[in-house]
């Protein structure tokens, strides 16, 4: 004979209680979802510094400070997250593409992005 399990309302109630923590992935696809078009307002402090892509070989060649500091103040989309960041597909902006080539994606801090609108509609 099958019988179910009967839940607590306690139970149910301490579930929905919960916060997502901080930067997690569910965090985060409340706040933006894919698609969403987000300005970029700000990069980390390590990636302001003068010497960063100097002191790192693989940021020499990529250019990754100079990249992050250009997309400062630019909108782009969303493309996806992981681990606490954002992925935002920067080469379809024509200015980047003209000063650092196609195929550059970034992975931001959500902290650095301004939600702009939803998804485009076509």
């Amino acid at each position: 004979m099958w019988t179910s399990k009967t839940r607590s309302k306690k139970a149910a109630e301490k579930k929905r209680k919960r916060a997502a923590r901080k930067g997690s992935p569910s965090q985060l696809r409340r706040a933006f979802k894919i698609g969403d078009r987000v300005r970029v307002i700000d990069v980390s402090a390590d990636l302001k510094d003068a010497g960063y892509d100097k002191t790192r070989a693989a940021a020499r060649e990529m250019r990754t400070a100079e990249l992050f500091e250009f997309c400062v103040g630019r909108e782009f989309e969303i493309r996806g997250f992981q681990k606490g960041f954002v992925e935002l597909e920067v080469s379809r902006d024509p200015s980047v593409r003209r000063k650092f080539g196609n195929g550059h994606t970034i992975w931001i801090e959500p902290q650095f992005l301004q939600r702009l609108a939803g998804k485009k509609r076509l």
